[in-house]
């Protein structure tokens, strides 16, 4: 299974090489139009940081609401004052576990990617190789 998805990136990687080394690109921008693009990009706005913040605020205390609600109707039916600590427990939890996976996932991606390096160096060695 491994074996088939290197050899299948292996030989897309080598397609493409093949391809770029073959076309000529002469569209390519230097400092100076660089330069000047990046004059026309607009400053963001003075308070766009603190309404980045008030819609992280707003999030959490609708997330905390909600869990707090489902607390009360569900599982602390009894003692509804609970619902409340919990629920801010739970509500940091929540987005910490979603930072785990995706932390997660960028590994997995960043082995993908050391793959599809190594591979487009080899092939870039092999057809530097085989052009001479």
């Amino acid at each position: 299974m491994r074996l088939a998805a290197i050899l299948s990136i292996f030989i897309i990687l080598l397609g493409v090489t093949v391809t770029a080394a073959s076309t000529t690109n002469t569209s390519l921008l230097n400092s100076t139009q660089l330069h000047q693009l990046s004059q026309k990009i607009p400053a963001p706005p003075s308070n766009f940081f603190q309404e980045i913040l008030s819609y992280i605020a707003e999030g959490y205390n609708w997330l905390v609401g909600l869990i707090q609600n489902i607390l009360q109707n569900t599982l602390l039916k009894e003692d509804p004052g609970l619902a409340s600590a919990y629920a801010n427990i739970i509500a940091w939890l929540v987005p910490l576990t979603a930072l785990y996976i995706l932390l997660t996932l960028a590994e997995v991606a960043r082995k993908f990617l050391g793959y599809i390096i190594a591979a487009g160096w080899i092939f870039l060695l092999i057809i530097l190789f085989l052009a001479h």
